[in-house]
């Protein structure tokens, strides 16, 4: 009996702080996730938006934490849905061993999450900033979407492909907010994945509605490769935004010119004129 339980013991180790294989790192794409602690409902969301778009169903997503799993999290990972993509590895980014267990240098791309149970929003960006170095030193070539707290850490980790600075970002969602009615809402429920059928059992009728307008999603494509907007070729921007709603319910928003290779704040255009092929649509 106790040999069992060794042995049981030995077997939950290597599967839930062992390693992800060379061999699956070169035939399977993955991701690392990066944190001090594994919070559910932090992990929950991450996974729950990562996978909600169809072309990341195949990424398997690899959890370095140097924190044990709690009994949520170990249920969370169990669950079948989950436990074919998820992968925890038990160990630290400032290792190059951790790291190396990882397959970081052959990861897809590494997120660096804040830690939310740090009282001291400098002392978790301080941790941040060490795990992101440690990673951009060991594998510089993989992409880093890093999540920060203060606006003036952002300077550390300029190095990566995004900056997610928390502070920064509610701020200035609450200025626009005050300017524009209603813009936190609509960020919020943009960033959100939502499938629309929240609410819809409710009596009352803002909240089937509200449940339903949560379902919207921003997509963009070329005019000549879609076929909501490809017969508006030619047309004005408010004879397409009018029509494309009224016969398929899809809001024409803006559109830029395809050929631009950057893309900036500048290049969208509101209002047009008449529409080209070479437009990208929002």
């Amino acid at each position: 009996m106790k040999f069992e339980q060794l042995a049981f013991t030995w077997m939950e180790r290597q599967k839930l702080g062992g390693s992800y294989s060379s061999h699956r790192a070169q035939s399977e794409k993955h991701v690392v996730v990066c944190s001090t602690t594994l919070q559910a409902d932090t992990i929950m969301d991450f996974l729950n938006e990562f996978y909600a778009h169809p072309l990341l169903q195949d990424y398997y997503v690899v959890l370095l934490s140097p924190m044990e799993l709690d009994t949520t999290m170990r249920m969370i990972l169990q669950v079948p849905i989950w436990a074919q993509r998820v992968i925890y590895i038990q160990g630290s980014c400032l290792k190059d061993g951790d790291l190396a267990r990882a397959r970081m240098n052959e990861a897809e791309a590494c997120f660096v999450l804040a830690a939310r149970n740090y009282a001291d929003k400098t002392a978790a960006d301080e941790h941040t900033i060490l795990r992101s170095w440690a990673v951009k030193d060991f594998a510089p070539n993989v992409p880093q979407y890093v999540q920060i707290f203060r606006p003036e850490n952002k300077l550390h980790v300029k190095f990566a492909e995004h900056v997610v600075c928390e502070d920064e970002f509610k701020y200035a969602l609450l200025a626009n907010n005050c300017t524009c009615p209603g813009a936190s809402t609509l960020v919020t429920l943009l960033l959100h994945t939502s499938r629309g059928q929240e609410g819809q059992q409710s009596q009352e009728e803002w909240h089937r509605l509200y449940g339903k307008c949560s379902g919207n999603e921003i997509y963009h494509i070329i005019l000549g490769d879609s076929r909501f907007f490809g017969e508006y070729e030619g047309k004005s921007f408010t004879y397409a935004s009018f029509h494309s709603h009224r016969k398929y319910g899809v809001a024409l928003v803006a559109v830029r010119p395809a050929e631009l290779p950057e893309f900036y704040e500048d290049t969208i255009l509101l209002n047009p004129g008449n529409l080209t092929t070479q437009y990208q649509c929002f």
